[in-house]
């Protein structure tokens, strides 16, 4: 299934650079109209495919887990709108936890499960979240949180122009640096898949005192 799914990406990268090395020297406005809704198209699918991809592995890495949880068979579970993927949220980054003390002290996670359209998804589940400083080396852990489905549930917002869920996430070790990596472990109440996602975000570390 993995190799079919490589397989059909590179056909459709390749059959993009094709139409673009065809049409990119032309001058009619209607080729290249023409061509950049084809390439649009092998995007969609291309993107449509990763989806499928990320939800088989998931569906691996939950197969592998050492827990176990019933779910519906997979023909009922193809005829739902389901998790595919994770999304990280526009409010992703640092947060000042502490108004008394200068600089960020915790992080903001806005995190979303995502269908197979790629649309927002209010899915049930459970979170693990750790923030990582990478110059610091192998020592580079600062901060791992988990969040049950109820505690998940309790961080779900879907009102006021948001529809994710907001996890704030005080450090247990102050980041040296000011690049902090933040990687997000989702497990689908659902159907048991493992979904990770990861992004690089910036903080404002807290002034370094004179000496």
């Amino acid at each position: 299934m993995i190799s079919n799914l490589k397989s059909q990406i590179c056909a459709y990268l390749c059959l993009s650079v094709v139409l673009f090395s065809f049409c990119g020297c032309s001058t009619p406005n209607t080729a290249n109209i023409e061509l950049r809704k084809q390439i649009d198209q092998l995007q969609t699918q291309v993107a449509d495919l990763k989806r499928q991809h990320d939800a088989d592995q998931a569906t691996i890495a939950g197969l592998k887990s050492e827990h176990t949880i019933v779910t519906l068979p997979e023909d009922r579970i193809g005829q739902l709108f389901t998790a595919h993927g994770l999304k990280f949220g526009r409010l992703t980054g640092g947060v000042d936890l502490d108004p008394d003390k200068p600089g960020d002290d915790g992080i903001k996670v806005a995190i979303c499960p995502i269908d197979d359209q790629g649309q927002a998804l209010k899915s049930a589940g459970s979170f693990e979240i750790d923030a990582f400083d990478l110059a610091l080396g192998d020592n580079n852990r600062v901060g791992h949180w988990a969040f049950d489905i109820e505690q998940a549930r309790q961080n779900w917002y879907g009102a006021a122009m948001l529809y994710t869920y907001v996890f704030k996430c005080p450090f247990e070790k102050v980041p040296a640096h000011e690049n902090v990596t933040i990687r997000v472990t989702f497990t689908d109440a659902l159907t048991g898949r493992i979904f990770t996602a990861q992004r690089e975000v910036q903080i404002k570390r807290p002034p370094v005192p004179n000496s």
